[in-house]
């Protein structure tokens, strides 16, 4: 057996069938619509407007942990670098939640992956700082408290991520099957040789 073959037969056949022939502009240019149409959801006036407070809402809860980050002359390190890092998680909502109200439209791969990723990443740096106060702390109920309070928040975060990748699963399935349906209709049409 050449490579040739070796290294097709290694690829999926859904791979394998999309690479007979490039697709037609025509053909190129409706999978491109179609795809966009898949991923992307328009937002209702209520859900825009949801976007829009949790952008507001993002800029005031940054605002709020960046002063008190900069103003507390009594606040700890580890508090300090907490409140700072909630700052720019702040923020960075705001950023994206204002870009989705804005657009008016959620993007289901790129702006559910940003989200999915937000809500992971804070989530496991804030139960990481609950777990280096928790262990300091000089009480230790008040720290098994605050670890044990953080495992709900972890435990949600997760569930999100989880059902991020699997929704991400089916959208790339539906993209391979409408690039095979186009790939399939493109080749049907042609003329036999």
């Amino acid at each position: 057996m050449n490579s040739t073959n070796k290294n097709n037969s290694d690829r999926p056949f859904s791979q394998r069938l999309l690479a007979v022939e490039p697709l037609p502009f025509a053909s190129r240019q409706q999978l491109q619509q179609d795809l966009s149409a898949m991923f992307q959801r328009e937002l209702s006036t209520p859900r825009r407007t949801f976007f829009g407070a949790v952008a507001i809402g993002g800029v005031i809860s940054g605002l709020v942990c960046a002063t008190l980050a900069l103003t507390e002359p009594e606040l700890q390190p580890l508090p300090r670098t907490a409140l700072a890092v909630g700052s720019l998680f702040g923020i960075a909502w705001a950023v994206v939640a204002a870009r989705i109200s804005w657009r008016g439209a959620l993007d289901l791969k790129a702006d559910a992956r940003r989200i999915a990723t937000m809500a992971w990443s804070f989530t496991v740096l804030m139960m990481t700082f609950f777990l280096v106060a928790g262990m300091s702390a000089r009480d230790p109920m008040q720290g098994m408290r605050m670890i044990v309070g953080g495992l709900p928040l972890l435990i949600g975060a997760g569930v999100y991520w989880l059902n991020y990748r699997i929704e991400n699963a089916e959208l790339n399935a539906q993209e391979k099957l409408l690039q095979l349906e186009l790939r399939l209709a493109t080749l049907s049409e042609q003329p036999k040789r």
